[in-house]
């Protein structure tokens, strides 16, 4: 066996010992395959472009809320969302046009990497999520991040506890995201140990 094949094996036994004698996450694991985040990117840093972010980014948002139905499956909204790229960037190249601006838009949907992020009633560990990314011309400006799965940044008023919960989120999940404190901090940390264990592993075969 090559020697950096066994590496990664070692590592992945003791991420696996980590998990397992160190915190009881119970498929915590999971969270990564169960949220769609959202990353709109600035053309710019100009408080034009900055401003007209914010407009796409509410028109974007604004379209999922009346699409997309709030006990749809992660897997039913990646379809949907998938099936709606052009659609998406339309929306917000018009916007643009609306406020003057003829710059392109383009919108994906694929695997990003998310730092440790921590929104107003939740927080998600860093790590590679499905990601829709809606990039205003050079993509080069200050960014806004979100949850677009479960649909917490869609429909403000509702709570994160909520919000994952009706989308069929584990109890074990849910607890990971709304903690608070040092323990949520040392959750994050075994489970992108162990999610970076895992992508390693996987790479060999």
């Amino acid at each position: 066996m090559k020697k950096s094949n066994l590496l990664a094996l070692i590592c992945f036994g003791t991420a696996l010992i980590l998990l397992v004698t160190l915190l009881p996450l119970a498929g915590a694991d999971n969270l990564y395959d169960s949220v769609i985040r959202i990353h709109v990117l600035a053309n710019s840093d100009s408080p034009s472009d900055q401003e007209k972010k914010l407009l796409v980014r509410d028109e974007v948002l604004r379209y999922a809320k009346d699409h997309y139905d709030t006990k749809m499956t992660r897997g039913e909204a990646e379809k949907l969302y998938r099936e709606d790229l052009d659609e998406i960037r339309l929306l917000a190249e018009n916007v643009l046009r609306e406020n003057g601006d003829d710059k392109d838009v383009a919108v994906t949907l694929g695997e990003e990497y998310y730092p440790t992020r921590a929104y107003e009633s939740m927080s998600l560990p860093a790590g590679k999520y499905l990601s829709l990314r809606v990039m205003i011309g050079e993509a080069k400006g200050q960014n806004w991040w979100c949850v677009l799965f479960p649909p917490i940044c869609v429909h403000s008023a509702m709570k994160a506890e909520d919000a994952l919960a009706e989308v069929g989120m584990e109890e074990d999940n849910i607890y990971t995201v709304v903690g608070n404190g040092k323990e949520y901090r040392y959750r994050f940390k075994i489970l992108e140990i162990w999610e970076e264990a895992k992508r390693g592993v996987r790479s060999l075969f």
